[in-house]
């Protein structure tokens, strides 16, 4: 069932914009209760008005972005020699026997972030996490688009570690401590994005590691800044991925997954 809401009603996906938008549409219908029909559709259109530019996501996320800022000297790293980046979705399509995994816009920018401080840090060893998000058990592991998209920006595959067998930020940490145990890894960098970072912290965190933060980039680099009131897709994937961010908080709070805020 988590999975299930976790996949559906998110404001971009489809089947959410139908579930606002069918009361008002009923209501309209419905002579006595035309007016609240009207009220409810300008409500909606407002939200995702809001939802959709610069100016309205801009505020949202805000409120979840924490102090952190990324690495910009080898000497912050204290000495870390592998970095942990966590992934955030992949697609996968197959066809003829064959699949083809690709990392999303959001996870490409914490695989940008995760090169660059391959570069800065001299070749460390990039733990790459992530595994089968979607409902198709056949379908790759987040891990191997994340793979493919390091070696891509130049990170050679030998210094590439794969964990393929979480589905989620608890998993992660859970999953990834093992993996540095084995090595006898204490001092690690965190790749995540800005929205997720805080999360991610706590739950590393609680599971009694110390990461230090280095979060990518919140949106990709552009030519020209996009217009504060205009809707567009790349804010309304924001403003989606922080909307689930706040949700996720909370459950992660209710299952005690999360480290005290002192403890960070």
């Amino acid at each position: 069932m988590l999975d299930f809401l976790k996949q559906t009603l998110r404001p971009s996906q489809i089947s959410c914009v139908l579930a606002l938008l069918t009361p008002g549409v009923l209501l309209l219908f419905v002579p006595p209760l035309a007016r609240w029909g009207r009220r409810w559709l300008a409500i909606v259109a407002l939200f995702y008005w809001t939802l959709s530019t610069p100016a309205g996501t801009g505020l949202l996320v805000r409120t979840l972005q924490g102090p952190y800022q990324p690495l910009i000297s080898a000497d912050q790293a204290r000495g870390a020699r592998v970095v942990v980046m966590l992934g955030s979705g992949s697609m996968n399509l197959r066809a003829s026997g064959r699949q083809l995994s690709a990392v999303t816009g959001d996870a490409g920018l914490r695989v940008l972030e995760a090169a660059r401080l391959f570069d800065l840090l001299g070749g460390p060893l990039v733990i790459a996490s992530g595994g089968v998000t979607e409902h198709d058990p056949a379908a790759a592991p987040e891990s191997v688009a994340l793979q493919s998209a390091l070696m891509a920006v130049g990170v050679p595959s030998e210094r590439i570690l794969l964990e393929s067998e979480s589905r989620n930020t608890h998993d992660e940490a859970v999953i990834i401590k093992r993996m540095l145990a084995e090595r006898g890894v204490t001092t690690f960098i965190l790749v995540t994005s800005p929205l997720h970072m805080t999360r991610s912290l706590r739950t590393f965190e609680r599971e009694g590691m110390h990461p230090i933060p280095s979060p990518a980039q919140l949106i990709p680099d552009r030519s020209r800044p996009d217009p504060l009131l205009l809707p567009n897709d790349l804010w309304l994937s924001l403003g989606d991925l922080a909307i689930y961010e706040w949700l996720a908080r909370g459950y992660y709070w209710w299952r005690g997954w999360l480290a005290p805020v002192t403890a960070l």
